[in-house]
């Protein structure tokens, strides 16, 4: 026997072995925080939610992107052009010059009213709508993108529909993204949708100019909940249903027109309860 060729094949035999191992537990371990960051939390973790009495009743995001800030600003509009879409014309609609000072431009006739607020929201509410014969989830959805697609040139991306009070009628929240990040707080449209149609709009429409600064690493989901866990109110929380958590560019209303939004984890508990969670520092940024 060559013994020297038997060793070396030896030898080849061990470092592919030791590849495979190798390559193996790395495979595994890629794995192991892709269920990390989806449905199988740290146990410690669970233990602080559930002292506060938070429970989970979603997925965590399996990747996490670097990011920088975000230019943001205003849009502005014209009022009087924007509500000729809301009422077909200014013929009979009331245009006095608003008494309150955070009011650009108010518009009213018979049961509708359109405000036009300086921080830039828009807010349309009709009460004299009927009861309507009922709808569903889809329907209320298709009217609420209906309804902004004859006020609103924007393109949005829908985030939840949740039933809203009176059986029937759900509210329907949108938002504004950049490459795939969402805009979120004090941004994007909110709308309460009846069997008769839409009865209120809240809508914040803004300008993105670009990044600002380089891309940064971010905290994970899971660090946002614990935040959150910690920041709890003592003794006793109320008890709260975690059902959404997304990654995106925190927007508040500020004394300027334009300003830079820093990534945020967006904690949605249902209805309009969302907690934000700076991606940067981990801080509760509002609630």
């Amino acid at each position: 026997m060559n013994w020297r060729r038997a060793k070396n094949l030896l030898l080849v035999s061990f470092l592919l072995l030791d590849l495979v191992l190798a390559w193996l537990y790395l495979d595994l371990r890629a794995d192991a925080r892709g269920q990390v960051a989806g449905s199988h939390l740290d146990a410690d973790l669970l233990e602080q939610l559930a002292a506060n009495n938070i429970s989970l009743a979603a997925e965590l995001p399996r990747s996490v992107p670097e990011l920088a800030l975000l230019q943001v600003g205003l849009k502005r509009q014209n009022p009087y052009s924007l509500a000729a879409t809301f009422f077909g014309t200014l013929d009979g609609v009331d245009t006095s010059p608003p008494d309150d000072p955070l009011l650009a431009a108010a518009f009213r006739r018979g049961e509708e009213e359109l405000l036009f607020y300086r921080s830039g929201v828009t807010v349309y509410t009709n009460s004299g709508l009927g009861a309507g014969d009922g709808q569903t989830e889809a329907e209320a959805q298709q009217r609420a993108e209906e309804f902004l697609g004859r006020h609103s040139g924007d393109d949005l991306q829908l985030l939840s529909v949740e039933p809203y009070r009176r059986q029937g009628t759900y509210m329907v929240e949108f938002c504004q993204s950049w490459e795939g990040q969402p805009l979120v707080g004090a941004s994007g449209a909110v709308l309460v949708v009846t069997p008769a149609g839409v009865e209120h709009c809240w809508r914040r429409q803004l300008t993105v100019f670009g990044e600002s600064g380089i891309r940064r690493s971010v905290i994970p989901a899971e660090a946002a909940l614990l935040t959150l866990a910690l920041e709890r109110p003592r003794p006793q929380a109320t008890p709260l249903t975690v059902k959404g958590i997304t990654l995106g560019y925190y927007n508040e209303i500020y004394n300027a027109d334009q300003w830079e939004a820093a990534p945020v984890w967006q904690i949605w508990a249902g209805g309009d309860i969302n907690f934000y969670i700076n991606a940067y520092t981990g801080e509760l940024e509002a609630e």
